[in-house]
């Protein structure tokens, strides 16, 4: 029974520590300013990063011109933490804010959600730390086809 339990979390901390890997290219990095420029020919940006109460991290991400979808996904896995995410359009006006609850009705730690025919250009992204106990890591995904 104790080799089992010492696999299993050998196994969740490995899920836990090594991030995904998402099809497409990435800029991958921590805090990313809104004024930093963007890769050209970046299709979105995937990563781990750590937030704290109050705290706001900024990403971005290239959306070329005729792309049909832009797909957002914010996971945090504890639920009893809350983010919010707010989405900018390339031309600086709020295109969307989230609570966790908005889009699925759940409070289950995440927010996904798809902008359909997006503007071209560099989209931006400000993720927030509502209720977060001592810091919390998220994984943040924006990605256009």
């Amino acid at each position: 029974m104790m080799t089992y339990n010492r696999i299993f979390a050998l196994v969740l901390a490995l899920v836990l520590i090594v991030p995904p890997v998402f099809a497409g290219s990435s800029e991958c990095g921590i805090n990313t300013a809104p004024q930093e420029g963007t890769l050209e020919n970046d299709a979105g940006i995937c990563a781990f990063y750590f937030i704290q109460q109050g705290e706001t991290n900024y990403h971005s991400a290239y959306v070329p011109s005729g792309s049909s979808t832009l797909f957002v996904n914010l996971d945090w896995f504890i639920p009893q933490q809350s983010l919010t995410l707010k989405i900018i359009s390339p031309s600086g006006s709020t295109y969307a804010y989230y609570h966790d609850i908005d889009l699925d009705g759940y409070k289950n730690a995440q927010i996904r959600t798809s902008i359909s025919s997006p503007t071209g250009g560099t989209w931006r992204f400000q993720v927030y730390g509502e209720e977060v106990r001592d810091t919390q890591d998220y994984s943040f995904e924006a990605a256009a086809e």
